[in-house]
């Protein structure tokens, strides 16, 4: 059945407004009989007893029938909103909820529920009516005061809102979430003297509180009186000079004036703060270093703070984790790999770390790494099925594919039922590996089994083609295939690559010229493999210099079939692999 967001809210306010509902049972019409007022009141009363054992389908059908019996009873109208909502009936809870609260207009829960289920449903003018006419019956109740200013709201009205906390202030006295909310509107608003009114009257009801001198302090620098902003928070840290977060506003103080070297030793007195927790340290550290990664300046600055945080912070994962991503941007990879490795240490069921530091590995070739962490790394987190996968890409980069095999079988199955894109890459890779290994067969099973998932697979679609071209089998397959990864990404040199030596073992030379060539031109680093692959197709259409000179290019770059290159060269001849 559809669900409702509602559907929380209302079966909690139904459960207490239904348990003081008695008097409204006795007041069935007149005109029903004994005999159907006896029927209601067992139907009413079962319904509420299986409500209580959890029993809903139970609860609906015996209330339902309650409700046909009296069809003016509000209180078995109520009841059943919530079921109807969950039955996606919205029109009919709502018609139900707005006559139990018309029916009883000081009935308090009827109105609250239904005042909520306008407003969240987008009713703000029948949300503010209900609200309105809930606080006029209970005017010492501030939690009305409070849901109609969200009313207002909702609805764009911020002037009536801030009215109602105004009242809500009248009654309770000035309390820090009230004026929050108040200058939250007037920065709606922009209402920026409003602002400072309003936090100019919360610090001098509370004078000394340091958090309301630095909020003045804030909205003091928002206005544009800087020198006003700087001397509270300064009268702040004469009062507590050991509150971090004073020295971060200092800190916007001094970068919005452009002091370059204040900021920085603010941003140091707020990191090494110790009443600042360590959560909030690391938000604010990690704006400071984008923002000096973006002006690539002062770098040396970062280091050094790292080195002061690990020092007051040295078993704290995130400190780690964050360091070692600041040093893999910078390229500094084997103190990444140090840092990432205390932070699983310290924390080895969080995968993010682990992923990082295989990510590393992987990155830089370092197979046997990523083999022997991945494998600890699953005795920690064996749900995460890309540490399966990077696992099993490394083995087939060792060669060891039954290892990589096992790897991509055990990781499928953590892959979601409905994820059929991953299935497909799984697949694909699986395809991959058996074609490493020699087992054509398997490989172009998997490589279809991995295009039933997603027949759009482009890797695996190119894989699959480029293998079909050099077997020479199902060329006119492998050209349907290729086609389709050409069509999603023209400019990409391997698929054109591929497409081109599909028309080259077709016989189809000029064809083949065109897209090699354009492979070439779209390649900012043409590879041995694409050089020589265009020296076949010269010579095949009789441009025999022409073929021998990219046949020397291709050898020049130290490819891997470097004999046969030679023999080509040497005897100005196409030679087949």
């Amino acid at each position: 059945m559809k669900k409702y967001r509602y559907i929380g809210l209302l079966c909690l306010a139904g459960c207490v407004a239904l348990s003081g509902c008695a008097v409204h049972r006795s007041t069935v019409a007149d005109e029903l009989s004994a005999g159907e007022r006896q029927k209601f009141e067992y139907f009413y009363l079962e319904a509420e007893r299986q409500k209580a054992l959890g029993h809903n389908d139970a609860a609906f059908d015996l209330m339902s029938r309650a409700a046909e019996i009296d069809t003016t009873s509000a209180a078995a109208r109520f009841f059943l909103a919530p079921y109807y909502l969950q039955l996606g009936l919205y029109d009919q809870a709502r018609n139900d909820l707005r006559y139990a609260a018309e029916e009883y207009p000081d009935n308090y829960w009827y109105n609250v529920v239904y005042a909520n289920f306008s407003q969240r449903s987008g009713q703000h003018d029948e949300a503010i009516r209900i609200w309105s006419r809930l606080l006029k019956k209970n005017p010492d109740k501030g939690e009305i005061n409070s849901a109609l200013a969200e009313a207002y709201t909702a609805k764009g009205d911020l002037k009536s809102a801030i009215a109602c906390y105004d009242s809500l202030e009248s009654s309770m006295g000035m309390m820090e979430p009230i004026t929050i909310e108040k200058l939250r509107l007037y920065g709606y608003m922009g209402d920026k003297e409003a602002m400072v009114s309003e936090a100019e009257k919360l610090q001098h009801t509370f004078p000394q509180n340091t958090d309301y001198m630095r909020l003045l302090g804030d909205i003091y620098l928002e206005a544009g009186r800087d020198s006003a902003a700087l001397s509270m928070y300064d009268r702040a840290l004469s009062l507590e000079p050991e509150n971090g977060y004073v020295y971060l506003s200092k800190a916007g103080y001094y970068e919005k004036k452009g002091d370059s070297i204040a900021y920085n030793n603010e941003i140091r007195n707020a990191l090494l703060n110790r009443h600042v927790d360590v959560d909030t340290k690391l938000n604010i550290f990690r704006t400071y270093i984008v923002d000096l990664m973006k002006k690539n300046k002062e770098l040396n600055r970062v280091d050094s703070l790292f080195v002061e945080m690990l020092e007051q912070y040295p078993q704290e994962e995130p400190v780690h984790s964050l360091y070692g991503m600041y040093l893999s941007s910078r390229k500094e990879f084997s103190r990444a790999e140090e840092q990432y490795a205390i932070a699983t240490d310290l924390e080895p069921t969080n995968p993010d770390n682990w992923l990082q530091l295989i990510g590393l590995y992987l990155y830089q070739e370092k197979y046997p790494d990523v083999i022997r962490v991945g494998k600890r790394a699953i005795q920690y987190v064996p749900d995460q099925k890309d540490i399966y996968m990077y696992v099993a890409v490394a083995s087939a980069q060792t060669k060891s594919y039954a290892e990589a095999l096992e790897m991509l079988e055990t990781g499928l199955t953590y892959v979601d039922e409905g994820d059929n894109g991953t299935k497909s890459f799984f697949y694909g890779q699986m395809g991959d590996v058996y074609h490493s290994s020699g087992n054509r067969e398997k490989a172009y099973e998997m490589y279809d089994l991995a295009l039933s998932y997603n027949a759009s697979n482009i890797p695996v679609l190119n894989n699959y083609s480029y293998f079909l071209a050099l077997d020479g089998s199902d060329l006119d397959k492998a050209e349907r295939m290729s086609a389709q990864t050409v069509k999603a990404e023209p400019d990409n040199a391997t698929y054109l690559d591929t497409y081109a030596w599909i028309f080259f073992k077709k016989g189809d030379y000029s064809l083949a010229r065109l897209y090699m060539k354009n492979a070439i031109d779209k390649s900012p680093e043409p590879s041995a493999e694409l050089f020589e692959h265009y020296g076949d197709i010269l010579y095949m259409l009789g441009e025999v210099d022409e073929a021998v000179e990219y046949w020397q290019k291709a050898l020049d770059l130290g490819s891997e079939s470097a004999d046969v290159l030679k023999e080509k060269i040497k005897q100005k001849k196409y030679i087949e692999q």
